[in-house]
């Protein structure tokens, strides 16, 4: 009798296994994306309803809505740095001293108006010493997971000691108006101070829109450190200046599309000092551009009503609602329903099914 061979795969069948394996992994890959995605994605809705609980309580307690910042003096400080003890941060509250600025990239001295009326001098140099610790430490509330810009990865050397950039994914609304000055605020932002137009304290019994209609927080992607690669990383030079279409039929949306045909990139810092009250670093966004569109920057501290909702979520962005819900947002709404959520009093009427 013969012996009985063991015969091998062929080639053309080990090509064709490797092939089928191949086909899985490529029918499984997007779905093992999407799962993470959507786990990243319910964390980023998460945050933004531990910000709207933060923000119900400090109105509870101070019966006012916390401040975006300070038009004056040193106090520039974020509404998150303001919310620390109401999100289980106290400690971290408590080891800013609110007195000399916030932990800031400046080092000057300047003279300038407090929040009562007088001239004062004060040194961001100064905050830049003693809020540094506090300054430099990220918290996972205000980090969306799937973005993974580092905003700003450089350092802050202070008394001989490297100080990394703290950085955030959550800024506040500060409504539809192109800058601060001369204009009042519609949205739900106030400044401390004694400024006719932006040190209006806001109250929820101010929201007459109702706290279902009106935006309080959203997100943005963050910068790629000074890289200046193209996308809504970026904050881009606008064409023309702030407030240059104020002729015309709807100012802020010749702005937004002037915005929008940008080909320079201003700087590539967004989301940077999530303590840091200026717009497109620590602070507001706005209501001018559509979510996930260009953001532009005028070079004022907060005056840049062009700063724009965006995530790397398919299709649109988070919105904290005042009344703490999460709305996720399309790209594609009505340019005019995304204004009438961001203002707090305008009378618009805004139906649920057009969200």
């Amino acid at each position: 009798m013969k012996a009985m061979q063991r015969r091998g795969f062929t080639l053309i069948e080990l090509l064709v296994v490797i092939a089928i394996i191949a086909v899985l992994i490529a029918l499984l890959l997007p779905a093992v994306q999407a799962a993470r995605e959507a786990a990243r994605r319910s964390q980023c809705t998460n945050n933004l309803k531990q910000l709207g609980l933060a923000v119900h309580n400090y109105e509870s307690t101070n019966q006012v809505l916390p401040p975006s910042g300070a038009w004056c003096g040193p106090q520039r400080f974020s509404m998150k740095a303001r919310l620390l003890p109401f999100m289980e941060a106290t400690a971290i509250y408590n080891a800013f001293n609110f007195a000399v600025g916030p932990y800031h990239w400046d080092t000057g001295t300047y003279n300038t108006g407090d929040c009562f009326g007088n001239t004062v001098t004060f040194s961001y140099g100064m905050g830049q010493a003693i809020n540094a610790t506090a300054g430099s430490t990220n918290i996972n509330t205000f980090l969306c997971p799937s973005d993974a810009n580092p905003g700003n990865s450089g350092t802050n050397g202070i008394a001989g000691t490297a100080y990394p950039r703290a950085v955030g994914n959550y800024p506040n609304n500060g409504g539809t108006e192109r800058r601060y000055t001369g204009n009042k605020i519609n949205g739900p932002s106030w400044f401390l101070g004694n400024h006719a137009d932006v040190s209006v304290r806001v109250t929820l019994a101010a929201v007459t829109d109702g706290t279902s209609g009106t935006a309080i927080f959203s997100e943005w992607i963050k910068g790629r450190s000074g890289q200046n690669f193209p996308g809504l990383n970026a904050l881009w030079t606008s064409p023309t200046g702030l407030g240059a279409n104020a002729t015309a039929v709807d100012p802020n949306k010749a702005d937004s599309n002037a915005c929008q045909s940008s080909t320079t990139i201003a700087w590539d810092y967004k989301g940077e000092y999530w303590n840091q009250q200026d717009a497109g670093r620590g602070g507001t966004y706005f209501h001018i551009n559509p979510p996930n569109t260009k953001s532009c920057s005028y070079g004022g501290w907060g005056y840049d009503g062009q700063v724009s909702a965006s995530s790397n979520h398919s299709g649109g962005v988070n919105v904290l609602m005042l009344d703490g819900t999460v709305r996720f947002i399309k790209s594609s709404i009505n340019y005019q329903v995304w204004r009438a959520i961001a203002t707090r009093d305008q009378g618009e009427v805004v139906s649920a099914d057009s969200l």
